[in-house]
């Protein structure tokens, strides 16, 4: 799909790249224990490595959370420590050269620690086919990540060195040229400057689907003007988004790309159009994630840049993605944020891109962006759901875990949402879907117009049905998709993911003959916070009790949406039960907060994401709120359909 490079499109040189001391991340964890003791393994099967490697077992959150952005070598130390019990800290560092895996690699977070983990612990190539986020942020930090299936990846793993312009070759024109000039910051420099010229697009008027027409609408042309005729997938190019954010846990590295660019001198163009937060660690106590909220003010303050500060009892104001769903976004807007679930914020039509931390660093400082135009997957949505304790977490899962997902279908790709169903699913129910397009390995998910959204955008902006009505973008009649899907509502179950991915998902019905026991349950982050999602709590919880030996957390996702379930008299119903009423961020699903599993313990999350070592040390499964807190009643995996029912009290 993408334009390959040509030799003298790049200053050619005779760097050479070796494989050194390499490291096989197989299937068979002893196959690993037994490199790192010293032996060296060769000729192992692509079929042996290990497939869907997670930032969260590249580097844990914890160190992430541990790392000040300065300090040389935690990172490296921290390598590869979410394998637990194969590899322990310092193990990786200053041992090995180059890493390899298999499919799917780095996918989940877009934390900018995963790439920078390996250069701390001296590695600069992987041979590994790795997801969109992590992709990207290799070539901005001039990281090779090969095909393992590559002829350059077989005559490296041979021991036999190769150019590195060869190397870049097999990238696409454009990451050729970001590896070429150094670093994203040298690209977007030369394009500012007048010194290089924005990819020129010769496509020609041609249908296009949502994401399509964003991009075109976004793109520079050769002229340096907003706007092209048309793009096609695979076509390369610089575009200006019209919202920026990002947050505390990332932006210390943004902080050092900025610092070591720009000094002092730094004058974003646009600073109304950036947004940061202080909601990642917004519900933790320690001195280092102090330092992290403190040190994005002070950077942001000087700059005129909008900062979300935290209230120590109360929390964030807003996860992120919440806010901007909530008080910034548009429909037909593209916005970047240094996340990887920005995909949430597709929700209102928009296309809403996850990128990395350079990303955002350098839509700050140029107010530019690189894209490569995706293709799109069309997801048809008819009928209603058989059941009022079925809803969107149950279709998404049931979606993502299909096995054509499981095989890569999604990879790179947008999910844009359409049919007659989207009339009688409410905004929040939606937002499940856009949210979790990123867990099915897509690029980001987008709605098409639907009469919820325009409810909800006159409500939100304050803007007149006409106003919001030509903000909407709709796919072109004969727009063309990679795929095109049909959901009957009518034939989704409960669906729970199982520990270690969120595409594990099994029926209800499979694993409520298992009784799994559970020690703690989570309704909240962005997936869950809604006035809506807590009323579903308040259903199953109200006149009911949590299960003895069982701690529910519960949590809403903005502080509007707080007071709008207090005034709804839904947080009575649920802390009467005996749930634990948290303040907003985003806590244990991200194993930064009260609510993470422990050791030995088994959780059911109503949460995006469950990697080994992502909400706990642990294991977590993913549900809906439904039966998050019927097992949390029930004290083992169950549907609200297996409580017995209560009478409430008139």
């Amino acid at each position: 799909m993408h334009e390959r490079g040509t030799l003298e499109h790049f200053p050619s040189n005779e760097r050479l790249v070796s494989a050194g001391r390499v490291l096989y991340l197989t299937k068979d964890p002893n196959l690993i224990i037994r490199q790192l003791g010293g032996e060296r393994l060769s000729n192992v099967p692509v079929e042996e490595l290990l497939d869907n490697v997670s930032t969260d077992a590249i580097i844990p959150n914890k160190a992430c959370l541990a790392w000040d952005g300065k300090t040389r070598g935690h990172l490296g130390r921290n390598l590869l420590t979410g394998f637990r019990g194969v590899i322990k800290e310092g193990e990786i560092a200053g041992n090995f050269d180059t890493v390899v895996a298999g499919e799917s690699f780095a996918r989940g977070s877009s934390r900018i620690h995963a790439p920078l983990a390996f250069q701390d612990a001296g590695i600069n190539l992987i041979i590994a086919n790795g997801e969109r986020i992590f992709s990207e942020n290799c070539v901005n930090l001039r990281i090779h990540l090969i095909n393992p299936n590559s002829n350059q990846a077989r005559d490296l793993l041979a021991g036999k060195p190769v150019k590195d312009d060869e190397l870049l070759l097999h990238l696409s024109k454009q990451a050729s040229q970001i590896m070429s000039s150094g670093s994203l910051f040298s690209y977007l420099k030369s394009i500012e400057n007048g010194q290089a010229v924005v990819p020129e697009i010769e496509t020609k008027i041609r249908p296009m689907t949502i994401a399509e027409k964003i991009i075109a609408r976004s793109s520079l042309n050769q002229e340096g003007k907003i706007g092209l005729t048309a793009v096609k997938p695979g076509d390369e190019v610089v575009a200006v988004p019209n919202i920026s954010y990002g947050y505390e846990l990332q932006s210390n590295a943004v902080i050092s790309a900025m610092q070591q660019e720009f000094k002092d001198s730094l004058i974003p163009p646009h600073p109304e159009k950036i947004f940061l937060y202080n909601d990642h660690t917004a519900l933790m106590k320690d001195e280092n994630t102090a330092n992290l909220r403190r040190g994005q003010e002070e950077f942001a303050k000087p700059l005129g840049v909008t900062v979300y500060r935290i209230n120590e009892e109360k929390g964030a104001p807003a996860i992120c993605h919440t806010d901007m769903v909530e008080n910034h976004a548009l429909p037909g807007q593209l916005v970047l944020g240094n996340d990887s679930h920005t995909c949430s914020v597709g929700v209102l039509n928009n296309l809403a891109v996850g990128k990395g931390a350079l990303d955002l660093a350098g839509a700050i400082a140029y107010d530019k962006m690189v894209l490569t135009v995706p293709e799109s997957i069309k997801i048809n949505l008819h009928g209603q759901f058989k059941s009022r304790w079925i809803s969107t977490k149950d279709l998404i899962l049931k979606i993502i875990s299909g096995e054509n997902f499981r095989q890569g279908l999604a990879s790179g790709r947008v999910l844009e949402f359409a049919g007659d169903a989207l009339k009688n699913l409410s905004v929040a129910q939606q937002y499940k879907l856009t949210n979790m397009s990123i867990e099915g390995q897509a690029f980001t998910g987008v709605t098409v117009p639907n009469g919820p959204l325009l409810e909800f955008m006159m409500k939100r902006r304050g803007l007149n049905k006409d106003q919001i009505a030509e903000t909407f973008v709709y796919p072109d009649k004969n727009a063309g998709y990679a795929q095109v899907l049909d959901f009957d509502l009518k034939d989704i179950d409960h669906i729970v993911s199982e520990p270690g991915d969120t595409q594990n998902g099994r029926p209800l019905s499979e694993i409520i003959p298992l009784h799994k026991k559970i020690q703690k349950a989570y309704i909240g982050s962005c997936t869950h916070g809604t006035p809506e999602d807590l009323q579903e709590a308040a259903e199953i919880l109200r006149g009911r009790k949590v299960a003895k030996g069982v701690k529910l957390y519960v949590q809403a996702s903005s502080r509007a949406n707080l007071e709008e379930a207090r005034r709804l008299g839904i947080i009575n119903d649920i802390v009467d039960s005996g749930a634990i009423f948290l303040p907003i961020g985003c806590g244990a699903c991200m194993n930064a907060g009260p609510g993470s599993t422990e050791e030995g313990e088994t959780g059911i999350f109503s949460t995006n994401r469950n990697f080994h070592g992502r909400t706990g040390k642990g294991e977590t499964y993913l549900s809906s709120v439904y039966v998050t807190a019927a097992s949390a009643v029930a004290g083992y995996i169950c549907g609200p359909e297996d409580l017995e029912p209560v009478e409430i009290a008139a």
